[in-house]
């Protein structure tokens, strides 16, 4: 069973963050492949008949016959069909992308398959498909499933983590800036030129990052994000695009996802509310991008 800790630590420019870690449980995006005896049956043996006193010889023993696993449903193919579907509108990097990552999905996590399957046909059929390597807005709460179906497999009936957080992953709370969001462990803190920044290097080469930035001048929206994007990301402003814009109940945000001349994926999301603009950015080699929705959909504004 799980056990939740938390604890806090001070920066004099970056606010007090307090960190939440849960037990541990299985990435959404890159489930855990099922163990080799998870659907395998007992063997059923008859036994032989006693011998009679009359019997000449011993009788011969009849054979274990084993019940066959428990068919899953073929998941990778209502993944790649949704590939399919970005081909006219889509490059070919974003596709093969698409593509490489429907490998996640198969085998499906332990007692998990109902969710993938309804997630993997949200997003096949979504009207809001993008090119973009994220999830349409219009099925985050089937892909969100997952991740809680993959935390109670591994609490193995505990209490799960609300969030359903990655394996090695963990909430922090900027109080100060009234902020939350979700990371790889290990994430350190420093004074940015313009607010304080958070950034960690997962194992797997993903550096994530955390600014909280100061308004912009410009309403939230398509265009002044676009230009803020040009001013920060050098090189690869030119590459990039944005789509998912929303603005409700005060809060603003955006996707972004740009192919670097360095052969560098950068991606993330803009957040916005009345007193912070909070950009979340990934960055990898090409095609490596690691788990991103946790991080980019589980972002927070909170009270001070």
């Amino acid at each position: 069973m799980s056990r939740a800790c938390s604890f806090g630590f001070g920066f004099a420019a970056l606010g007090v963050w307090a960190a939440a870690c849960a037990g541990a449980p299985p990435s959404a995006e890159a489930p855990p492949a099922p163990s080799a005896s998870a659907n395998a049956l007992p063997a059923v043996t008859s036994e032989p008949a006693a011998p009679s006193s009359a019997a000449a010889a011993p009788a011969s023993a009849t054979p274990s016959v084993q019940a066959p696993p428990a068919s899953t449903p073929a998941l990778k193919p209502i993944c790649l069909a949704k590939c399919d579907k970005l081909v006219p509108k889509c490059s070919t990097p974003q596709v093969e992308t698409c593509r490489v990552n429907c490998s996640k999905y198969e085998p499906p996590p332990d007692g998990c398959v109902e969710q993938v399957q309804a997630a993997l046909e949200c997003a096949r059929d979504a009207s809001d498909l993008t090119c973009a390597n994220v999830a349409p807005e219009s099925c985050h709460r089937k892909f969100r499933a997952i991740a809680k179906c993959t935390a109670c497999e591994a609490a193995q009936g505990a209490e799960a983590t609300p969030a359903g957080l990655p394996e090695g992953w963990e909430r922090l709370s900027d109080v100060a800036n009234g902020i939350s969001a979700v990371l790889p462990k290990g994430s350190v803190g420093k004074a940015g030129p313009e607010g304080p920044v958070r950034s960690v290097t997962a194992p797997d080469g993903t550096l994530y990052t955390v600014s909280v930035l100061p308004l912009l001048k410009d309403k939230p929206s398509e265009k002044s994000f676009l230009h803020f994007l040009f001013k920060v990301m050098g090189r690869c402003s030119d590459k990039v695009k944005l789509d998912g814009f929303i603005e409700k109940a005060g809060q603003a945000s955006m996707h972004y996802t740009a192919h670097c001349p360095d052969k560098t994926d950068w991606s993330g999301m803009l957040y916005s509310n009345s007193e912070h603009l909070v950009l979340l950015s990934a960055q990898a080699p090409l095609g490596k991008t690691g788990v991103t929705e946790p991080f980019f959909y589980q972002f927070e504004f909170g009270k001070h």
